[in-house]
């Protein structure tokens, strides 16, 4: 890459880069960011050991597949943690974590990446001293300004222009 990435464009890119899916140059200009920033790194590290369980590529073992938890506590467990089950539901889900080793590992690792999530979330509203959407809804309504001023300057010329010839015609012949 010409231009070194900064910590708020990796951190935009940390997913991409975790599940491989960006091109070689961002790939790369991680890489090297990463290689200077402790910070970024650790990040991506944390997120990589949060997200490992639920990688595509994971084998498990038949012993890992008897600890593995029931369906229904993984469909539920994101509508859990953001309390939106019914009460019922709700109770299903902690008795399946209090009696299930592996349900509340997984539960433990669901609640460190929504906090993960919430706290970059939150850093990157802090950080962004800019309001885009601001500079380009500005920048639209000073083209359009522009544009009708320029409008209105030729249509004055161009009505100056026609009279000009025509009471120059009159002039001629009367």
């Amino acid at each position: 890459m010409d231009k070194n990435l900064t910590c708020s464009q990796v951190c935009a890119l940390i997913n991409f880069y975790i599940e491989g899916n960006l091109t070689p140059k961002l790939k790369q200009g991680i890489e090297n960011h990463i290689k200077n920033c402790p910070s970024c790194r650790k990040k991506i590290e944390d997120l990589s050991n949060l997200l490992s369980p639920y990688s595509k590529n994971r084998i498990e073992t038949a012993e890992e597949e008897k600890d593995y938890v029931n369906q229904e506590f993984v469909k539920n467990l994101s509508a859990y943690i953001d309390n939106e089950l019914n009460p019922n539901e709700n109770v299903k889900i902690k008795k399946i974590a209090i009696s299930n080793p592996a349900a509340r590992k997984k539960l433990d690792s669901m609640y460190k990446y929504r906090q993960l999530l919430q706290s970059s979330y939150s850093k990157t509203r802090n950080e962004s001293k800019f309001d885009y959407s601001r500079q380009i809804i500005s920048q639209i309504q000073d083209a359009q300004t522009y544009s009708t001023t320029c409008f209105h300057k030729i249509a004055i010329a161009f009505i100056f222009l026609i009279s000009a010839i025509i009471l120059g015609f009159i002039y001629l012949y009367f």
